[in-house]
């Protein structure tokens, strides 16, 4: 179709045509050639103007789109380097066609290839397996001390497979979940067996036909009562810490003095720190305010003297206190034998007991330094301990005001 400027100088030479072709004398046929002529020229001129017009508008447009492709690039390269996942994708010739720098780290530079043979054998034997299947599936391996789960699509195109994408999911942290589950599950079911089987073991003989021995029987029963609160007790705590982890125990803060709090805790204690000959050393200025839960914090503190108690027979107890800006230390220092440091990283965890011996009276159920970390750690604060074997053991408590 004729663009309006060309239909328009089509007009005009029709009718300069007409008018040259009847004109009645020279003069008139001159004038229309003359018209005619400039009427060409100025559609030529016009016409090259267009074409002009049209070549710069198409070099703009394809600046344009160069422009639009390079963001395009740039952006897709920041979109795959922010996965945190290593992510590779492996074209149909086996090379690492597009990677992100996570990838990179995994591997070295220099290794270009599925099928380079200087790739660590565990690394390398998934990424055959990914891209030899050419099915998807998911596997987890161990490289480099990280538990990765790898997840491989196949690409498909027309029928026609053209590699795979391989992402490495980073699972440390489940697996190392999982083995702490694992053991806290064998761990109280253990805790758990041992009244229960003492339980059922005097059950049954004070059951056994013909059974007739009173002092045995009140013995048994007493036992029996001891075991009993010992289950309860297990199960309450464990109730317990499960609440302070998923933060479903509501906490009832108020504002208490710090000292007083003390007094009455070591109060409370006194008939079992004299049958230990332990000294209580406070160190607490009688102006430090706290917001806490005081029913909670009296758990914390009174499982802190209750193993100072059993381990620093005839020693010191030293509570120290300081207060600066917005944060509240508390330090529960005993003179007693100390902890092992082998085992000292691990007191906070779940059954967790120092000594071997789980039927002792003293050995608890292992929870209380366990929940004790929790109701801190409810509180918005920390629990920490350190030891040196042979001269005592300090925890320190830290809360915010």
């Amino acid at each position: 179709m004729l663009r309006k400027e060309n239909r328009m100088a089509l007009l005009a030479y029709v009718i300069v045509l007409i008018v040259a072709l009847f004109a009645p004398n020279k003069a008139v046929l001159i004038i229309s050639l003359v018209a005619l002529l400039v009427i060409y020229l100025y559609s030529s001129f016009k016409n090259e103007t267009a074409i002009t017009t049209i070549e710069e508008g198409s070099i703009q447009e394809t600046q344009e789109a160069n422009v639009r492709a390079d963001d395009t690039h740039d952006k897709l390269v920041h979109l795959i380097n922010a996965i945190p996942s290593p992510l590779v994708y492996i074209n149909q010739r086996g090379d690492f066609e597009v990677s992100n720098e996570n990838f990179d780290n995994l591997m070295d530079l220099s290794q270009q290839n599925v099928y380079d043979v200087s790739i660590d054998s565990p690394l390398r034997q998934t990424l055959l397996d990914a891209f030899l299947n050419e099915k998807q599936f998911v596997r987890q391996f161990n490289y480099k001390d990280i538990d990765f789960q790898v997840l491989s699509i196949p690409v498909i195109n027309e029928g026609r497979y053209n590699g795979c994408i391989l992402i490495f999911q980073d699972v440390t942290r489940i697996v190392e979940g999982e083995k702490m589950q694992k053991r806290f599950i064998a761990d109280a079911s253990h805790e758990l067996r041992t009244p229960i089987t003492a339980i059922k073991g005097m059950t049954e003989i004070l059951n056994r036909e013909g059974f007739n021995d009173p002092d045995t029987a009140k013995e048994f029963s007493l036992q029996i009562g001891k075991e009993n609160r010992r289950l309860e007790q297990i199960v309450d705590d464990l109730l317990l810490q499960s609440r302070l982890k998923s933060n479903k125990v509501y906490l009832d803060k108020s504002v208490f003095n710090l000292k007083q709090f003390f007094d009455g805790l070591i109060y409370e204690r006194r008939q079992e720190l004299h049958q230990e000959n332990i000294k209580v050393v406070l160190n607490c200025p009688s102006d430090v305010m706290i917001s806490a839960d005081h029913f909670r914090l009296s758990q914390v503190v009174l499982n802190l003297f209750n193993n100072a108690i059993n381990y620093s027979k005839d020693g010191t107890i030293t509570i120290s206190c300081k207060q600066r800006l917005n944060k509240t230390s508390i330090s529960f220092k005993d003179s007693g034998e100390g902890i092992d440091p082998e085992i000292l990283p691990h007191i906070f965890e779940r059954f967790f007991k120092g000594s071997s011996d789980r039927a002792s009276d003293n050995s608890g159920s292992g929870l209380g330094l366990a929940i004790s970390k929790s109701i801190i750690e409810a509180h918005g604060g920390t629990l920490e301990v350190s030891s040196t074997p042979g001269e005592g053991t300090e925890f320190t408590i830290t809360l915010t005001n």
